[in-house]
């Protein structure tokens, strides 16, 4: 059994980023809607200071609700906890994961890894960030069934960069 937590630095980031900058772009926002009445053109930055809040926080709110910031590995199973503002745990068989989505499987390494778990319609995420990402992904991809890993394997190749 292995356990994989994010580092204090990401944890904050991932939890509370979106309040900083939400709270920058608002000024502005507020800036540019008092100066509306003065020069028209303001309602240009004003429009797009609200698309960047609301698209911010709703990918925030996406990983409040998806992204565990504690994950336990076991051989049949993983254990996720230490979700933002919830005492919920998830447990996710690896015979039951039908889909594995995002990261390297997508051809964006940076971007999050989504796991779906059919037996229960479960997704969860995790960040590249988690410690020891490499080896909570070997973890997995040992463990998921068969046909899974061949599908995955034959789409990472096929979204390999060629030189």
């Amino acid at each position: 059994m292995e356990t994989f937590k994010y580092s204090f630095f990401a944890k904050i980031i991932y939890r509370y980023g979106n309040i900083i900058a939400t709270v920058m772009l608002s000024i502005h926002l507020i800036s540019s809607i008092y100066y509306i009445t003065e020069k028209i053109i303001f309602i240009i930055p004003a429009a797009i200071n609200a698309a960047i809040i609301f698209y911010l926080n709703k990918y925030f709110f996406k990983t409040y609700k998806l992204f565990p910031f504690e994950i336990t590995v076991t051989n049949d199973k993983m254990i996720c906890k230490d979700f933002f503002l919830s005492r919920k745990n998830i447990e996710i068989d690896f015979k039951n994961i039908d889909k594995l989505s995002g990261g390297i499987f997508s051809g964006y390494p940076t971007r999050p890894i989504y796991i779906h778990d059919k037996s229960s319609n479960t997704t969860i995420g995790f960040y590249s960030h988690v410690g020891n990402f490499q080896k909570l992904l070997t973890r997995i991809l040992q463990n998921i069934p068969e046909k899974l890993y061949n599908e995955l394997m034959k789409n990472v190749q096929r979204k390999k960069p060629t030189r």
